[in-house]
This record gives structure tokens, sequence and C-alpha cells, in this order.
């Protein structure tokens, strides 16, 4: 595979104003391309490497959903269940009208409304309601949520939202360990990942890369402090949004996905029945319409964030049924089953539209490219 394209885009990054970054391209599961440009400090002297660590915010979303399907194919949860069936709260929801009266919700929250962002909730993380929760825990939050009222009925409308840290409170419950721990277990220990996690220690805090937010008329990176405004407590696992990661450690996991979901060692990550469910889109047309509105055209939104249908309106070159998500500094995920292709790319850039409504589709282009080069 021929990737001379997409290395000319990353070496030239730094002139578009991202100071640093990384992608990671895997192969029916084989690392194939591998590439770290710019500084990791905001002076410039510390050269990028595969050691560097980062927040990757909503790329956190796609563990969620791959730990929460391990459930629901293993018949512990279903799609269908209520939510209220693992956190009370969630049984008697209120729904906000645009006249700011608030009306009983006449649809039931299900697990699947988690998954698909059509559970009617918000991103106001913060809300009264969760900076007062008197129990700071992943579930004590979570319930703490459950006190705000809906915007639409679940089901009807898609809102990006606090839904999948729901569902991580909902892995707790039906799993009785911490959210953290059950990743731990489930899907870093086996597959051998060290640097991803919610806590990082002295070691790992020292290799965070610097963070900057875009000045997107200027083109350029001002620096700002290393944090993660949604790690709501000391004590709370984010399933939206609360996870660190190196690239390496992240594209073991979406490669396995792409090659089926065994490890070379035979560990089962996911059924491949439970990988072609995410490359489905799974939005009604009000909710689709929600959904693409100045970006992603032909996509829909699955199991486990975008999911590609349209290749004449999207004009990518990868195929139906290749999904991911990307993250509030710029990450960027890629799950391709069909062609058993990953893509993984990281920068600790907050604020950069350019990076979604541009880069990442030239990265992603510049795979299939590749592909047919090689």
């Amino acid at each position: 595979m021929n990737f001379s394209n997409l290395d000319t885009l990353l070496e030239d990054m730094p002139a578009r104003g991202i100071p640093a970054c990384e992608l990671a391209v895997s192969k029916d599961g084989e690392v194939v391309f591998h590439k770290c440009v710019g500084y990791s400090d905001s002076a410039n002297t510390t050269p990028a490497t595969k050691d560097d660590i980062f927040w990757i915010f909503s790329a956190t979303k796609v563990i969620t959903c791959i730990a929460a399907m391990r459930l629901v194919e293993s018949g512990v949860i279903s799609l269908d269940d209520p939510v209220s069936k693992y956190i009370p709260e969630y049984a008697h929801m209120m729904i906000k009208r645009s006249d700011g009266s608030l009306t009983p919700a006449q649809n039931t929250m299900t697990i699947l409304h988690l998954f698909t962002m059509t559970g009617g909730m918000t991103y106001d993380f913060k809300s009264p309601n969760i900076i007062n929760a008197e129990d700071k825990s992943t579930l004590g939050i979570v319930r703490a949520m459950a006190k705000d009222p809906l915007i639409f009925e679940p089901g009807t409308h898609y809102r990006y939202s606090l839904c999948h840290d729901v569902l991580a409170a909902i892995v707790e419950v039906v799993s009785g360990m911490r959210y953290s721990e059950y990743l731990e277990k489930n899907i870093f220990k086996p597959l051998g990942i060290k640097d991803m996690g919610f806590r990082p220690n002295e070691e790992q805090k020292a290799r965070f890369t610097a963070m900057y937010s875009y000045r997107s008329g200027l083109g350029k990176a001002v620096e700002t402090a290393v944090n993660n405004p949604y790690r709501l407590s000391d004590d709370y696992d984010s399933g939206g949004a609360g996870l660190f990661a190196t690239v390496s450690e992240y594209i073991k996991i979406i490669s396995v996905i792409a090659c089926g979901g065994t490890t070379p060692d035979g560990y089962v990550l996911l059924r491949p029945e439970s990988i072609a469910m995410m490359q489905k889109n799974m939005l009604c047309d009000d909710a689709l319409d929600n959904f693409v509105t100045t970006r992603l055209f032909g996509y829909g939104w699955g199991l486990c964030g975008r999911v590609h249908c349209d290749p004449v309106r999207s004009f990518s070159l990868s195929p139906i049924g290749e999904f991911g998500w990307d993250g509030a500094a710029g990450a960027f995920v890629m799950i391709d089953p069909k062609n058993r292709i990953a893509l993984y790319y990281g920068q600790h850039v907050k604020g950069c539209q350019f990076v979604y409504h541009t880069m990442h589709y030239r990265f992603r282009d510049c795979v299939y490219q590749a592909l047919e080069e090689k």
C-alpha cells in the first residue's frame, strides 16, 4: 500500500495550525502505517512520539458502545429494555415543550435510544441537578441526570447528548462493577492495553501532549490547559467522553472490530453478528434529518456512531457500512469490517472545525487510494 499522499497530508498539518498529530492505520489486524508529526510541547522542543497521550473525549463513545454490545450479545441486556429497568429514576421522564411547559413522556426510553442518541437528552453537563448531585459516582450522577426534562419523545429525533454516559452506568448496574473496572477486565487487559483509562497516573500525566484551542479564521492553535471537563467528578467514569489513550493503544481495539471481533489469540471482543448490527443506520427519517446538518452527508447513525450509507452523497471512498466517530479535540475513528481496515487519528486541538469538515475525510480517502495502489 502506498501511503505517500497520507504522509504528505500529515507532514503539512503544522502549517495548517495543528501543532502535533498522530495517525495509525491497520489492515488485517496489522498496523501498516503509523506517523507522528510536530511537537508534543508548546515550546516546540519535544518531537511528538508514539508514547504521547491524548484526552480522546467522544472517541470514548466507540469504546462504550463496544462494551455495552458485549452485554447485548450475551443476552444480559436487550436493546428493547427500558432504561428504567436498570436505573429506576428514568421511569417517569418529563418532556420540556417549546413553550417551556412540562408534560409526562409518552414513549419509554430504551437501551436502543441510548445507543442511537435518540433518548431526548441534552449535553448540559453543567445542569444544576448534575452539579449538585450528592452522589458523585458514575451511577449517582447519571441518576441525577434523570431529574432534567427531555427535549423530545424518546425515539422520535436525534440529539447528541449524555446518552452514552447513561449507557456506561447501565454497564455498571448489570456487571456489578465500576465502569472503568469493566473496561479493564473485558477490553483493556485481554488486548494488552495499559495506556488507556479514566485516571492517568503521574507517569502518564507527564506524557500528555499540549492542548490547544483553534482559531478558525487564523488557522492557528492557542495553548490552553490540559484538562477534561467531562470528568464530572473524580469518581465519575464518563462513557461519553472520559477516556485518555495513546494512538497505539486505541488502534488495537478498533483493529479487532475491523477483523471480525476476535483477537489473533482467540479472545472474542465482539461477535461478527454484533459488528454487522453496528454497520446499519438506526435512525428514523426525522432523526436522520437532525443528524445530517452541516457535515456527514450520506451517513446515518447506528449502534457505534456514524455509519456510511450513501456513497453518492458522501463522496466517500469507504464502503457502505464503514463506521466510527470523533472527539472534541479532533480525534477520528474509522472501522471498515469489509476491508478489515481501521484508522485512528489523534490531536489535542479543541474547537477545530477545519479538521472535522476537511481533514478527517481526506485522511479516510487517502487510505482507500493507498489500498487501490497496492
